[in-house]
């Protein structure tokens, strides 16, 4: 009996440590990514990106639930040109989280005009045809979506909220720059950082 109890406690054990060392080494990977900008413009390469309009993510329906489409950098470069817009839209796009694989998760709202970027908003309806789903407000949907969706969403809003209502410094009203991930914004007159605020 002992031996059994021992080998039970030695497997649980060993599937927490497991657990644990793929946090720290997520955590270890977005740390990088939200300090490094050239090491985030290589993980936008091979990452994926939630589409937003209107702070709506971009929703398709299957049965009694929504499904969240992911787009790769070069689809959505295809669906950025197909409008009539370069790829510098996808600059105002912010690091969201990864997978335990190391696959960077970005959120891109297309219907926010950003000081940093010089294109507008794109046509709501024709995306929505384009890319065969609705944006949809989140709060409608939370309940048709599941848990790991839902909380990558909300944190994608919260974040494209942030950095659209912090355009500009409090302090010399200068339009602030954000970097690569979107995990800072900085005022380039007088050196001032701001970062989004973590609420516990």
């Amino acid at each position: 009996m002992s031996l059994y109890c021992g080998i039970a406690l030695k497997r649980k054990c060993l599937w927490c440590y497991r657990l644990l060392s793929t946090y720290v080494a997520k955590t270890r990977y977005l740390f990088e990514l939200k300090e490094d900008d050239d090491a985030c413009k290589k993980a936008q390469q091979t990452g994926a990106f939630y589409l937003f309009h209107g702070l709506a993510p971009l929703l398709r329906t299957a049965e009694h639930q929504y499904l969240v489409p992911r787009l790769s950098l070069l689809e959505l470069e295809r669906l950025l040109g197909k409008f009539g817009q370069d790829a510098q839209k996808i600059e105002d796009s912010v690091l969201i989280g990864c997978s335990d694989q190391h696959e960077a998760w970005f959120a891109l709202d297309l219907g926010l005009n950003s000081s940093s970027s010089i294109c507008a908003s794109l046509p709501k309806p024709e995306m929505e045809t384009e890319l065969r789903g609705s944006f949809i407000e989140l709060r409608k949907a939370l309940f048709k979506l599941n848990s790991m969706d839902s909380s990558l969403l909300f944190t994608a809003q919260a974040l494209l909220r942030w950095h659209d209502s912090h355009q500009f410094c409090s302090r010399s009203g200068q339009p602030t720059k954000k970097n690569v991930a979107g995990s800072k914004r900085v005022c380039p007159s007088n050196k001032i950082i701001y970062y989004p605020q973590v609420s516990v």
